[in-house]
């Protein structure tokens, strides 16, 4: 049951007030007052609550006059329609009343059904009056609301057909940021105080309404002198309004030419000029052109064919490489979509996804990047390729999804994949619009299994706290940032204090945009874990991207064939130690783990490991009589072949003999006596450290050596050459190549070819010197650097030596292949890539000449 009307009678008599209470008892709550000061202080407790009061004039203490005079001031109860009772129904007394604010008049004595019907009927026009008010005016600002700020301006430019009309929108650049630093009531102050500039810039000039939150809209007379300076003005002013400074607002400007488009979209067309200048200094307006009207036909006609190029698949995904860092190695991929339209060719995303996230088409779009993604993972899986992971984005309208973690599990399960192969890449942005939610939807996923990443690092405003509150596994780092960072030298420690933050809460990070040599090495430098960009590759479709498998795959099978050595026998443990019961120990200890080799001398033990090359862990004791502990860790530290046996030395507590030790390359120092546990403990971090370095070798050897031949590739050539230094020199560079391997190939196959190749490699090798670099950098074409040659006729002879070698090879093989090779010296301030080009020259005269011979190279020789 609702509550009745409240009415307030101000009557000092007694008899007129109990009869008028009698008369609206039965409809209305009515509350008494003998004279104007009782009925102010009943309005002090009630307020608007009041409907209407119905008010005598003469009256003791305060009459009714002034009574309305205060009540007609306050704005407080203005609204509150008072009806004027008095013996006197001369006009002068209706005027004098009705000029001090009342709202009517009635006579003594009193006709009740008259009172009822006048009351009723200016309660109701109070209600409705205020109800077209809140339609009207906006709340917050006082101004039009937005509907009707259209009809105003609708039916002004029906009545003026024959004026000129601009329509003004503005927008404030981050207001949600205000918002959330500042509290909503500083942002609410903020609005306010910009409607009451607009009134005051408009005056009677033009009408203006709030749009949405932080837009405003106004419409005024056509004039031709917007500039920057009036709006710089009115700028300067809003920043005045608060103490927060730095508000930036846009101006969109719509010169009304076409009166038959609606107002909402005169209005969407002064937004859209604004929103074009967004983010530029120093540009407080702009006016709406035909630039912007072609943007906007495109983005309709994008719009209408948006449903049907989905339907029709002409959305395609492509993929994005991503490498490990530290071995140069695929490592995973980032779906990326394009557009390929009929018509209109392949579209950049930079052309429709900012519109499909404004339309809401993107979810949509999500979910079918989604589903193709992990289509192709399981056909992947099905063919045997490796094993990888790809990321996706998840737009900011996916977050709001309620069914987000249904459908993504959906989609996983049908193509029968575990959650973790699918990547989510949330863009950091998204994080501060509404945290809590944000997280806790983001939590959810996490929890199923998805792996998360904070996308475009360090383009937004997160703050430490809640990144440590952000549930994620991976930071990516925006490209922008890292090119800009990169720039500036003194800021590269920006970059370095991120890595370490990351590292601290255990998270990966992806740098993304890397399109330089040095970029990538000094994100190596300073611990980055992956990188993407265009330095290895662009986004490519999937058949292109399938091409890059054969070189993961074999770098794969490499590392599993010396896994499968490794494992043939149990690892080793040699402990060198004096004591006997300190052996005996660590022979219990490590005994179920280990095959333990005792020794009870440093020089028994180095002989030991001379001629064993499977020792997994070495525990060398510093205080041994006849051999001391620091010259065997000298001879390991200069014997190369040696260098991977991770070492831990044993002594009494002494901080210098830990240093030394350190220092000549031991792995860990632990003193005596000591728990099994505590030496367990650090035998399993060196031994896991060794294994990490040997991968890492195994990986490079295997990114940098051609797999049929043995020697290294181009990229392996192009690495090592930085290692030349002038004690190699004098250089002889030679260019080989095997003459009629073609001829082979067509009547012998290309296995009978390969054959060929890999026992030249096996030739060059014979011939050379370890410290030589011994490269294969094409189909037949070889190239051999061989250090310290003293003279012109040792390098000529030498590269005989090897074409002769190489055509007897030939003949055993019952084929007529023979190699051509051409030599250059390389002295002191020469350069390695001039001398290989020489090289090439008289390897192409010897060909030309007498093939199967060397040619040294001349200054005759063009």
């Amino acid at each position: 049951m609702f509550s009745q009307k409240k009415i307030l009678v101000v009557e000092d008599n007694m008899l007129n007030r109990n009869l008028l209470c009698q008369i609206l008892a039965s409809d209305y709550d009515v509350m008494e007052a003998e004279n104007g000061q009782e009925a102010l202080d009943i309005l002090k407790q009630y307020g608007e609550g009041i409907s209407l009061i119905l008010l005598d004039i003469v009256m003791p203490v305060m009459d009714g006059y002034t009574f309305l005079s205060i009540v007609k001031a306050d704005p407080a109860y203005s609204s509150i329609p008072v009806i004027v009772t008095t013996q006197n129904d001369a006009e002068s007394d209706e005027v004098a009343a009705l000029s001090h604010g009342a709202t009517d008049f009635v006579a003594k004595p009193y006709k009740p059904q008259i009172i009822l019907h006048r009351v009723a009927g200016i309660i109701n026009l109070r209600e409705t009056a205020a109800m077209i008010n809140l339609i009207q005016y906006d709340r917050l600002t006082g101004l039009y609301s937005k509907e009707f700020f259209y009809q105003r301006v609708k039916e002004i430019l029906l009545r003026n057909p024959n004026k000129q009309y601009d329509i003004i929108c503005s927008d404030i650049e981050n207001f949600k940021l205000i918002n959330d630093v500042f509290g909503i009531p500083t942002g609410d102050r903020l609005l306010c105080g910009i409607a009451d500039i607009y009134r005051q810039k408009l005056g009677d000039k033009g009408i203006c309404g709030r749009m949405n939150s932080d837009q405003f809209a106004c419409l005024l007379e056509r004039r031709e002198d917007y500039n920057n300076r009036m709006f710089i003005e009115a700028s300067q002013q809003i920043n005045e309004i608060l103490d927060v400074r730095n508000i930036v607002l846009k101006w969109g400007v719509y010169s009304i030419e076409n009166r038959t488009i609606s107002v909402e979209q005169m209005c969407d067309r002064a937004l859209l000029a604004a929103r074009g200048i967004k983010g530029q200094y120093g540009k407080y307006f702009a006016e709406y052109d035909d630039a912007l009207r072609d943007q906007l036909l495109r983005d309709q006609a994008i719009t209408n064919s948006m449903e049907s190029a989905l339907a029709q698949n002409q959305f395609e995904i492509y993929l994005q490489p991503k490498y490990r860092i530290w071995d140069e190695s695929l490592a995973g991929a980032e779906a990326l979509v394009r557009w390929n339209h009929p018509e209109w060719g392949f579209q950049s995303p930079a052309q429709f996804i900012p519109l499909f996230e404004k339309n809401g088409f993107i979810t949509k779009l999500d979910q079918y990047v989604w589903d193709k993604a992990c289509a192709v993972l399981r056909d992947w899986d099905d063919r045997g390729l490796p094993s990888i992971s790809v990321s996706v984005n998840v737009s900011r309208a996916d977050i709001y999804n309620a069914d987000l973690a249904q459908i993504l599990m959906k989609t996983v399960q049908k193509y029968n994949l575990p959650p973790s192969r699918l990547h989510l890449e949330i863009t950091e942005s998204a994080y501060t619009e509404n945290p809590k939610q944000i997280i806790d939807t983001v939590g959810h996923l996490r929890d199923l299994g998805f792996i998360i990443e904070m996308d475009d690092f360090g383009s937004g405003y997160s703050s430490l706290n809640m990144l440590n509150e952000m549930p994620i596994d991976v930071l990516k780092l925006d490209m922008k940032f890292i090119q800009n960072e990169m720039a500036k030298t003194n800021s590269q420690g920006i970059l370095q204090f991120i890595i370490n933050l990351a590292r601290w809460m255990h998270l990966t990070v992806v740098a993304e945009g890397v399109e330089t040599k040095d970029q990538l090495v000094r994100l190596r430098e300073i611990g980055c874990d992956y990188v993407q960009g265009y330095y290895f590759a662009k986004p490519m479709p999937r058949n292109a991207f399938e091409v890059l498998f054969s070189e993961k795959r074999q770098l794969e099978q490499d590392l599993d064939e010396k896994t499968l050595q490794s494992l043939k026998e149990p690892p080793i443990l040699l402990i060198a130690d004096e004591d006997k019961n300190y052996r005996q120990e660590v022979k219990a200890a490590f005994g179920n783990q280990y095959r333990i080799q005792e020794e009870d001398t440093c020089e028994e033990a180095l002989e030991y490991i001379k001629n064993h090359k499977n020792v997994a862990v070495f525990i060398l004791s510093l205080t041994s009589a006849k051999m001391d502990g620091f010259s065997v860790l000298k001879t390991i530290q200069e014997n190369k072949a040696l260098w991977n046996i991770p070492v831990i030395v044993t002594a009494l507590p002494d901080a210098e003999l830990e240093r030394q030790a350190l220092d000549l390359g031991a792995d860990d120092f632990i003193c005596k006596p000591h728990f099994m546990q505590s030496l367990m403990k650090r035998i399993q971090h060196v031994v896991s450290a060794a294994v990490n370095q040997e991968k890492t070798r195994l990986l490079q050897d295997a990114a940098y050596k051609d797999h049929l031949t043995g020697v290294l590739n181009r990229r392996g050539m192009e690495s090592a050459l930085k290692t030349l230094g002038n004690s190699d020199l004098p250089l002889a560079v030679y260019a080989f190549d095997l003459d009629n391997l073609k001829i082979c190939n067509d009547t012998s196959g290309h296995a009978k070819g390969d054959r060929v190749l890999a026992r030249f490699g096996e030739i060059l090798c014979s011939y050379t010197r370890e410290k030589d670099i011994l490269a294969r950098i094409g189909g037949d074409e070889f190239i051999a650097i061989v250090k310290q040659i003293p003279s012109e006729k040792t390098a000529k002879k030498k590269g005989e030596e090897i074409c002769a070698a190489a055509q007897v090879s030939g003949r055993e093989n019952g084929t007529f292949i023979s190699c051509s090779a051409g030599v250059a010296m390389m002295e002191s301030c020469d350069c390695i890539l001039d001398a290989m080009e020489r090289a090439d020259k008289a390897l192409y005269h010897a060909k030309k000449t007498t093939k199967g011979s060397c040619c040294l190279w001349t200054s005759q020789i063009k």
